[in-house]
């Protein structure tokens, strides 16, 4: 006869044989929105990397299983890489045609934070109701210091297809004590309306705003735990007074920073400026920066910088730039009469070199940005970053000259920024991770054939090797092309939101 000992243990072995098999069958009868299946996840969140299926239901990962699941929609992933979708924390590509071309290369949320919006809704005026992928925006402190000097009620969204000049008088004027006073009360304004931090094109009003300024708005983006995105004031080429002035004013006031195209900024300083970087977050600054993998740059010819002694700013002449519309190069005359004609013509300048940015790319803690042009038509051409640079990381970086890991690389370019900005909008604590509970912002990709195609002479090309995107569960990219009349972006706001915006 057995004992009771013996039957109990029998019986407890039974139960858990029982419970093992039960999830089993939950997955068999559970069906899913879509499944992605036997993809290679990789989730920079964790350093997870292995086969699996993803269960998406009503636009968030339900499930992460090695058995097979149903679903409604199947995308067949083996031999593909899937991960989270790509955080572009500095992108000016917000129209309908930037977020095209940002989702063929693997963008799943593009925010425009160096130069922000404000009010900060205006981000979506070129979206209007049909955002493909998620949007947001920090709070302009140009259009504050603006609606100070002016009192316009004009909404200000950098390079937002209206006539724009560097010479309003947001960028060029000083302001007295009472007006610092009046734009911070701004600043507050435009983070209680959902502003994702607080853009700050330092270098384009290099001219117009005092230390004495500077250190009011750093005082207020410590109070509000507000991270200020800011293109650092240029010298001589490398001159890295610009960074430390930043870090020095970080330090004093407790104020996150995150510094816009570090290596953009640093040139031939970028060992310097990476010492410094690393050495200020070793002193507890709370700094960030991010860089993009082109030797090239991309503003408005008549940006501030071009009125200083910009060709030893830059160490280069009028034939190492291009006009991005037509893609030829400046004599002198061409220069100087664009410049009075039309102050907004957006140009390239090649001011790079591929160690420089080989370099910054490859950084600890280093985030990938875009900084994508605006573009409202292909027959205008613009800089390639709006349209291959999450691609070309891969390409260039991970697959061809091995200087990052897949999983670094794509953590710099999901992870990271959704770390950096999940304390000011606690959205992001559900991006950038392939995680049960996270939204489904998907990227499916090929890792041995993906490979940017867009140059500066034909911008407008997607990549190849980015078969499927998803946002929050829908696709909107399927077979390397943009799916037609599928909107699911939504707007992404600060934590400091007030109700009544």
């Amino acid at each position: 006869m057995r004992s009771p000992k013996k039957t109990t243990h029998c019986l407890q072995f039974f139960a858990i044989f029982i419970m093992c098999l039960l999830p089993s069958q939950a997955r068999l009868e559970t069906t899913y929105d879509l499944v992605i299946r036997d993809g290679r996840v990789i989730d920079p969140a964790s350093d997870f990397n292995g086969i699996r299926s993803l269960g998406i239901s009503r636009g968030t990962i339900q499930t992460i299983d090695e058995g097979p699941l149903q679903g409604r929609v199947v995308i067949d992933a083996r031999g593909k890489i899937v991960t989270a979708g790509f955080i572009d924390l500095h992108s000016h590509a917000q129209t309908q045609l930037g977020q095209k071309y940002q989702a063929l290369d693997g963008v799943t949320t593009s925010l425009e934070l160096e130069a922000g919006a404000y009010p900060v809704a205006a981000v979506g005026n070129q979206i209007a109701d049909r955002p493909l992928i998620n949007f947001g925006a920090s709070a302009s402190y140009a259009a504050m210091r603006s609606k100070v000097l002016t009192n316009s009620d004009n909404p200000y969204l950098f390079f937002d297809g209206r006539p724009f000049s560097f010479e309003d008088p947001g960028f060029t004027t000083p302001l007295d004590a009472q007006q610092i006073e009046r734009v911070m009360r701004h600043v507050h304004l435009g983070l209680d309306q959902g502003g994702l931090g607080i853009g700050l094109l330092l270098d384009y009003m290099s001219d117009a705003v005092t230390t004495a300024e500077l250190e009011a708005l750093f005082t207020v983006a410590a109070e509000r735990k507000a991270p200020l995105f800011i293109h650092i004031r240029r010298g001589m080429a490398g001159d890295p007074r610009g960074l430390m002035e930043v870090i020095d004013l970080a330090k004093k006031t407790g104020a996150p920073i995150h510094i816009c195209h570090l290596s953009a900024s640093a040139m031939g300083g970028i060992e310097e400026f990476l010492r410094l970087f690393h050495t200020a977050i070793e002193d507890g600054v709370d700094i960030s920066a991010e860089s993009y993998p082109y030797n090239a740059g991309s503003t408005s010819i008549g940006a501030a910088v071009f009125d200083r002694d910009w060709q030893q700013i830059f160490g280069i002449t009028y034939a190492d730039v291009q006009l991005a519309e037509s893609g030829k190069y400046f004599d002198r005359q061409r220069w100087d009469k664009l410049r009075v004609e039309n102050p907004a013509a957006t140009i390239i300048h090649h001011y790079g070199n591929e160690d420089w940015t080989q370099l910054a790319v490859k950084a600890p803690g280093m985030m990938i940005g875009s900084d994508a042009m605006p573009v409202f038509s292909e027959s205008v051409k613009s800089h390639p970053r709006g349209m291959g640079t999450f691609s070309r990381v891969l390409t260039e970086y991970v697959r061809k000259n091995k200087l990052l890991s897949l999983p670094e690389a794509l953590a710099k370019m999901s992870y990271l920024p959704a770390a950096r900005l999940a304390l000011i909008a606690p959205q992001f604590k559900n991006k950038g991770r392939i995680q049960t509970g996270a939204d489904a912002d998907i990227v499916i990709f090929d890792a041995n054939i993906i490979a940017d195609q867009a140059t500066y002479t034909a911008p407008y090309q997607g990549p190849k090797g980015i078969s499927w995107v998803l946002v929050n569960g829908k696709v909107v990219v399927q077979d390397g092309a943009v799916v037609e009349e599928v909107y699911p972006g939504r707007i992404i706001i600060g934590a400091g939101s007030h109700p009544s915006y």
